[in-house]
């Protein structure tokens, strides 16, 4: 009886796997993406464009040390000349950068770097700094040179 019951056991398990043999799928194919590839095979790569509306404002990926944008700096400015205009249409400034000697021609609305020019009166001219995207005012007075330092 226990023969029996062993060569049956034996059967059986013969048969099971035999039929799980048989029944073995081989693993299921996953399909890969194609990568677009160009002549020699190398792949192709697609980038998302970005377009800036500027608007009158600077490029903010550009480098402000690389483009002068910063340039000039509201404690190297000096007023040199100014004319009034009495209606307060076309007066005008003259602005030097005293590190870079460069001389800028102002009126109301003129842009220097982060430097706006906001008014122009008898003697100063007052500006709106950009400094982070904060505004900041300033006004910047003109020295009159005393008669005793004043070139022939």
């Amino acid at each position: 009886m226990r023969r029996l019951a062993w060569s049956l056991l034996a059967l059986v398990a013969t048969g099971v796997v035999a039929e799980a043999q048989t029944t073995v799928e081989p693993p299921p194919v996953v399909p890969t993406r194609e990568f677009p590839t160009d002549s020699l095979g190398r792949l192709i790569f697609s980038r998302e464009a970005y377009n800036y509306p500027r608007g009158g404002r600077r490029d903010p990926f550009a480098s402000l040390i690389a483009t002068g944008d910063i340039r000039p700096i509201f404690e190297d400015l000096t007023v040199t000349g100014i004319l009034v205009d009495p209606t307060g249409r076309n007066s005008q400034a003259i602005l030097k950068d005293i590190s870079t000697n460069e001389i800028y021609k102002a009126r109301v609305g003129s842009v220097f770097g982060r430097i706006r020019v906001t008014a122009i009166r008898e003697g100063e001219v007052a500006v709106s700094i950009d400094e982070f995207g904060f505004p900041r005012q300033e006004v910047l007075t003109q020295i009159k040179p005393s008669p005793a330092t004043r070139k022939p």
